[in-house]
């Protein structure tokens, strides 16, 4: 018996469904994946913080949640509802900027900073510290060495984080031990001060750290 036509359309409109259910499971997924991410890096942090406090030994080292958290906000920045609520019609849609050197890009992120230093916290061992920079910001930059001085080298920054005269902190997470800088973190997640992770300290960690900090004081405006 020859298949009815009408089973015909009811079998195109079930595949046109089911690519469309796919579509969306794919999104969905990406989003879980960066939210199961960022729930790791919190647990991780969580751990590490209480490894040292009761001097156990340190949980492997994961992603930082700062971290997890930005790859979270692109993950839902890119689904296609918020990216038609932000789409503005033709007419009235700004000029696109024109396009800027690293050297001016690294000025107006100097400019747009909060009062007070961008403070490093790490040691540069056999490397000039004014070259890691672009120098606008190496000129406002004050780096700590608490591989040299140990933990007194923080000294008094978790209180002029909280006084308002640090603008933004990077950390040399793989270099720094981590009971250094635990009271610098709390300050600043009090202060809302924006805390950014350099590695080692390489011109492109240093570069994307500068970067991560720039865009979570546009977050948080």
């Amino acid at each position: 018996m020859a298949p009815s036509a009408f089973d015909d359309v009811v079998e195109s409109v079930r595949a046109a469904l089911n690519a469309k259910r796919s579509e969306v499971a794919e999104r969905i997924a990406t989003l879980e994946h960066a939210l199961r991410g960022y729930e790791r890096a919190l647990e991780f942090e969580i751990a590490e913080s209480f490894a040292t406090e009761h001097a156990l030994k340190q949980p492997v080292r994961q992603e930082r949640a700062s971290e997890a958290a930005l790859k979270l906000s692109r993950a839902v920045a890119n689904l296609p509802e918020l990216a038609a609520l932000t789409r503005a019609p033709a007419s009235s849609r700004e000029p696109e900027p024109e396009p800027v050197s690293e050297r001016d890009a690294a000025a107006k992120t100097s400019a747009r900073t909060h009062s007070g230093k961008l403070v490093i916290i790490g040691a540069l061992s056999g490397r000039e510290k004014s070259a890691a920079l672009p120098p606008e910001v190496a000129t406002d930059t004050e780096w700590i060495d608490t591989e040299r001085d140990g933990v007194h080298a923080v000294g008094n920054l978790p209180q002029r984080i909280r006084q308002g005269r640090v603008s933004g902190v990077v950390i040399l997470d793989r270099i720094v031990s981590h009971k250094h800088t635990e009271p610098v973190v709390a300050a600043a997640r009090d202060a809302r001060v924006p805390v950014a992770f350099a590695g080692q300290g390489g011109k492109v960690s240093l570069a994307r750290a500068l970067a991560q900090l720039e865009e979570m004081r546009r977050e948080r405006g």
